[in-house]
């Protein structure tokens, strides 16, 4: 841009142009010579700038208003930094501390990172930087420790209730009617002053958790822990433990916690009747394994809905499947060469009903000429199925405040007068019950 002789050398061409165009205007001339311009590379960044907000105008090129650009600094502005992984962790640990969502002890390096979706090292670093800051210290054998305010030198205030929701799975994989009103109580929850925090924990969920489940409430504890699809051991622990606890779900037999849950029974019974009431007599549930606290209810709830139906003479069948379309498959294989054949199928689970479905149609069956199908549960993915499936259908945002209703007053330890709540859902019946 500035030739083989550098900017300096093109100072002379450039005190000419100035002149020109200082005759033309008018304007008083004021001698300028090649040493009055200062050097592009002494001023590299004033000289970039000015390029970039004049643009490519030819060189030598004044202001419109004719005045020396050189004369005016241009305002520095701030560019945006990209900061490291590690202190963005760092960052969102420190959050985490100041509103008291871990009290004596921080999780395990492994649930700290799915928790914040880094990598172990990177976790490790984060930790570090708050372990220079007298946040944390390394204990032996345990794990970090939270260094209180009022031995940092600053004020200790008082924590708000931490409600703290545990799930068997990441929360990228929940299920789209739990993810909907989990979001629903982010948003509640703060506003009525408690905080909450989201726990994966698979380990809780296995056969014999008595052990995992005393580890995380030593090294997390909570005001208040809310289960989600938990298994009657689980359940049984808490209720055990004297720890308030609540069930997002039902309850099993002989556990007396506060729920929330959609009445799982009385949906068996309103599902048997209509078959019933389409002429059905030969009837077929398939449950999911392992079985809810909700599925047995709704289980318990289909038996009394034939019962009531004693003068039609209506039996049913119950199979059991582990879930896998191959076992669903050969499910309906038993199902089907039984004499008679069951001519109404009720599924629990919107998949396991989408794969039924799909099933029987696959095989020649029409529904519902052939075959009646009624889905239990529903989802966003259902209603994409043709023929279109009779469903129960369970809004998230009705659940997702009765929950947090009960969750507030149970983490403020105010009286609650009703711990088991069950809501009704709407019934679809769809193209495949007739």
């Amino acid at each position: 841009m500035f030739g083989r002789r550098g900017f300096n050398g093109f100072g002379g061409h450039r005190a000419n142009l100035i002149r020109n165009r200082q005759k033309a205007s008018g304007e008083k001339n004021e001698r300028w010579s090649p040493l009055r311009l200062q050097s592009r590379a002494a001023t590299p960044a004033l000289w970039r700038s000015r390029l970039i907000l004049r643009g490519r105008r030819g060189r030598g090129h004044l202001e419109a208003n004719g005045s020396n650009p050189l004369k005016t600094t241009p305002a520095i502005l701030r560019l945006p930094q990209r900061l490291p992984l590690a202190q963005q962790a760092a960052t969102a640990l420190r959050d985490g501390l100041a509103h008291g969502l871990w009290r004596e002890h921080l999780p395990g390096e492994r649930d700290l990172s799915r928790q914040l979706n880094i990598s172990r090292p990177t976790l490790r670093a984060a930790l570090k930087l708050l372990e220079k800051e007298g946040r944390l210290r390394r204990a032996a054998g345990k794990a970090r420790v939270i260094v209180s305010p009022s031995r940092r030198g600053s004020v200790r205030r008082r924590q708000p209730p931490l409600v703290r929701l545990l799930v068997p799975f990441a929360l990228q994989e929940a299920p789209s009617f739990l993810f909907y009103w989990i979001d629903k109580l982010r948003a509640l929850l703060p506003a009525a002053g408690c905080s909450l925090e989201i726990h994966s924990a698979p380990r809780c969920y296995a056969a014999s958790p008595g052990r995992e489940i005393s580890r995380l409430t030593r090294q997390a504890p909570a005001d208040l822990w809310v289960l989600t699809r938990a298994t009657e051991p689980m359940q049984r622990w808490f209720a055990e433990s004297g720890l308030a606890c609540a069930v997002a779900g039902s309850c099993f037999p002989g556990v007396n916690l506060p729920s929330v849950d959609f009445d799982h029974r009385a949906i068996g019974r309103h599902a048997a009747g209509q078959f019933v009431a389409r002429g059905h007599r030969r009837l077929a549930m398939l449950i999911q394994t392992p079985e809810l606290a909700g599925d047995l209810e709704s289980e318990a709830g289909f038996a009394e809905g034939i019962a009531a139906a004693s003068r039609e003479k209506v039996s049913a069948t119950i199979v059991r499947h582990d879930g896998t379309p191959a076992n669903i498959r050969r499910a309906l294989d038993r199902l089907l060469r039984m004499p008679p054949a069951p001519t109404g199928f009720f599924v629990l689970r919107s998949s396991s009903a989408l794969a039924a479905a799909s099933e029987l149609t696959r095989r020649g069956f029409k529904l519902p000429a052939d075959l009646a199908v009624i889905s239990r549960d529903s989802d966003h993915l259902i209603g994409y199925f043709s023929p279109e499936l009779a469903r129960y259908t369970y809004d998230p945002d009705l659940f997702g405040r009765r929950l947090a209703a009960l969750l507030i007053k149970l983490a403020k330890q105010d009286t609650v007068f009703q711990r088991t709540v069950r809501l009704v859902p709407d019934f679809r019946a769809g193209e495949t019950l007739g």
